[in-house]
């Protein structure tokens, strides 16, 4: 049977609980990963999979689509000529 240290990915990348989701979303394509752990030294924190990323990065663009509709919706009248 084949062991999970035979398996395993022995140098993968990670993320620090500070990096931006958008960094991460990018390193996540770049690297085709599914999962990265995220550290802070050598301190496993947590998992982040990429549709947490996902999730997240919708989220926030959900958000700034409904700010920019409601500026729009405030937007002055221009007075006609």
């Amino acid at each position: 049977a084949i062991k999970v240290s035979e398996a395993m990915e022995p140098d993968p990348v990670t993320a620090a609980p500070t990096m931006e989701v958008d960094e991460l979303r990018r390193i996540m394509l770049q690297h085709h990963a599914r999962y990265v752990p995220v550290m802070e030294g050598t301190t496993l924190l947590g998992v982040v999979s990429f549709h947490d990323v996902a999730k997240a990065v919708l989220e926030e663009k959900s958000f700034e689509n409904k700010m920019l509709k409601a500026y729009i919706k405030d937007w002055p009248e221009e007075e006609a000529p």
